[in-house]
């Protein structure tokens, strides 16, 4: 033990310099600095962010695209056509979830959650049944907890349909950011060469690393994206056929629910899980055992078949960092946070395994 403490020691002395520790202090100093400014800057920030939203969300959809652009190239479809094309079915798709999904889903929303609420009380009341010292009152109340939640946000659909149009015209500054951001990303797309030339030559100015760090940070984030979104729609194919097939009378809301959780890796699948069974615990005993065993045997085949062809080696998260991620992304930036914290780790540890290559390559290791 004393030897690993000597050792723990000669290593600290060996890394720590003046340099490193004024380094420290400066970014420490930085951070209290702009903790105790939160004020001034804060609503500075906002203003800039509402000025170059747009811009932002058109960048990020035509990073999306661009694989999709670069496949039909190599099908000898230029950029010329392929652009109008992608666009036209991106608004159609568009047009076809605002008039025609959510309105479905608003309107068997309602039923939804009382299928929630009916499968929460029979998991109740079969436990109740089959305990001898009957229910603790922590689960008792932990119970009335989620049926009232649920209460309460049933009781506000039939507002929500009634107020539709009135929610579409106070959304029309929304509308406006989406057109936008569509026109914006339909330039980028089209300039997207100069573009990247642009920002890495800038890069090479900045630093003789920085240009190598944004590559790969766009391999890793890009690879992700992509394998992301086909599971996405692997998934929701998956489960709509599953959850139809077992007479689900929701089976397309259930299935989208479960292939829009892969944004939240782990917990959002199990949530949708979660949901499906419980929604589906008014159907037949027969069914619902069928569906549990169906979901084990997906959830099986998702992960060590269909997950390993579609993502790569070099994007596989454990699990440990995928929730801490997760975790600090909600507290930092709410839901969005959620959403991007998985890319922003996995540009993060891409930075920082290559700054280990590069000093394993200049220590000559």
């Amino acid at each position: 033990m004393n030897k690993l403490f000597s050792r723990l020691a000669e290593k600290i002395n060996d890394n720590l310099s003046m340099q490193a520790m004024l380094r420290v202090i400066m970014l420490l100093s930085i951070i209290l600095l702009l903790f105790l400014t939160k004020s001034i800057w804060e609503s500075l920030f906002l203003k800039i962010w509402h000025v170059f939203r747009p811009f932002v969300y058109g960048f990020a959809v035509a990073y999306v695209l661009q694989p999709l652009i670069r496949f039909l190239e190599t099908k000898h479809i230029s950029r010329k056509i392929s652009i109008p094309i992608i666009y036209i079915l991106l608004v159609i798709a568009l047009c076809w979830l605002l008039f025609t999904l959510i309105p479905l889903l608003i309107s068997r929303l309602s039923s939804f959650i009382s299928s929630m609420i009916t499968g929460v009380n029979s998991l109740y009341a079969t436990y109740v049944n089959f305990s001898e010292s009957g229910a603790p009152n922590w689960l008792q109340q932990m119970v009335n907890q989620a049926i009232g939640a649920l209460r309460e946000t049933q009781s506000i659909i039939p507002n929500l349909s009634g107020n539709l149009s009135t929610l579409l015209s106070e959304t029309a500054s929304t509308v406006t950011i989406i057109v936008l951001s569509l026109i914006i990303s339909i330039y980028i797309c089209s300039s997207w060469e100069s573009i990247r030339d642009g920002i890495l030559y800038l890069a090479d100015r900045s630093g003789k690393s920085m240009s190598r760090y944004i590559r790969v940070i766009d391999r890793e984030i890009g690879t992700y994206i992509r394998s992301l979104l086909i599971l996405m729609a692997v998934k929701f194919v998956e489960y709509a056929i599953m959850y139809y097939l077992v007479g689900h009378k929701d089976w397309m809301l259930v299935a989208l629910l479960t292939a829009l959780g892969l944004i939240v890796p782990y917990i959002g699948p199990m949530i949708g899980n979660v949901v499906g069974v419980l929604t589906a615990l008014t159907l037949p005993t027969k069914n619902v055992v069928i569906l549990i065993i169906c979901i084990c045997v997906l959830s099986q085949v998702d992960a060590y078949v269909i997950e390993p062809l579609i993502h790569s080696r070099n994007v596989k998260i454990t699990p440990l960092w995928a929730l801490f991620s997760i975790y600090a992304g909600g507290v930092l930036a709410g839901g969005i946070g959620v959403m991007v914290a998985i890319p922003v780790y996995l540009g993060i540890r891409a930075v920082v395994m290559l700054n280990r290559e590069e000093n394993e390559e200049s220590s000559g290791v």
